[in-house]
């Protein structure tokens, strides 16, 4: 049989033989719920509903880096979340992560764990389809971006419409969680100029990026119609540059064999 080697850190006592087991037991049980290049499980543990990410897909290179130079994605997952907590930001509740190591400490797979946290709807919900109070939505989100993610000196360097929970919580009143943390960024200082373009990449919909720009702007006491041109402009700027190097990579795409 491979070497192999599990690691596993967990401030929680009882799930001390949960962690132990994970490799086996995310092999074996659970729901799936996503599987792309990582792959998501709801693990029922004691009665209660654990969300588990196994990071697989781990570049040849990153092995090696995550094994001797840098923490593996589950540990930085694991850390962000603790750290978003402390900042008063919602995230699930992170409960530890496992790593799994082959020979010579190899990373060969990672998972972390964290409770399985109940919403009403994700934010690609709102982008995607026509809800009564997108305005208001939207408009939530970008106070809560503007007045306590880019405060605090977090960048989501993966900020995408999967990656934010909502809950109603009253009339006209919603609450964002934030989740897929491994590629967050802490700065030390992120002004509202800069803030506003961690928004670009959420929609192609003008009206919808300028809501978002206008509630920035406001919320950071800024100029609302100066930030919706720059978010826009952003926007149009990102796509552009992705289109053309696209289209440029298309070039040493092998073509097919004609019959």
């Amino acid at each position: 049989m491979p070497v192999q080697k599990v690691r596993f850190h967990t401030d929680i006592s009882d799930l001390m033989h949960f962690m132990e087991n994970l490799p086996y037991t995310f092999r074996n049980e659970g729901t799936t719920i996503k599987n792309d290049r990582n792959e998501i499980k709801i693990i029922n543990f004691g009665g209660v509903d654990l969300c588990v990410k196994a990071f697989n897909k781990v570049t040849v290179f990153n092995r090696f880096m995550y094994s001797w130079f840098r923490p593996s994605k589950a540990e930085r997952s694991y850390n962000l979340a603790k750290f978003l907590l402390k900042k008063g930001i919602d995230t699930p509740y992170p409960l530890g992560y496992v790593e799994v190591k082959g020979r010579w400490g190899i990373l060969k797979t990672s998972f972390y764990v964290s409770l399985c946290q109940q919403y009403n709807f994700m934010l690609s919900d709102i982008i995607k389809g026509e809800h009564p109070e997108a305005k208001e939505i939207l408009g939530g989100f970008a106070r809560f971006m503007a007045t306590k993610v880019h405060p605090a000196g977090i960048w989501h360097g993966d900020l995408s419409t999967g990656n934010v929970l909502i809950n109603k919580n009253s009339l006209k009143n919603y609450s964002f969680s934030m989740v897929d943390l491994n590629r967050i960024k802490v700065k030390k200082r992120i002004s509202p100029r800069t803030g506003i373009r961690n928004l670009q990449k959420l929609t192609n919909r003008p009206v919808y990026l300028s809501i978002m720009a206008e509630e920035y702007a406001m919320a950071s006491k800024n100029d609302p119609a100066m930030f919706a041109y720059s978010l826009i402009g952003s926007h149009i700027a990102t796509s552009l540059t992705r289109r053309h190097v696209k289209r440029f990579l298309r070039i040493f795409k092998p073509k097919k064999a004609m019959v």
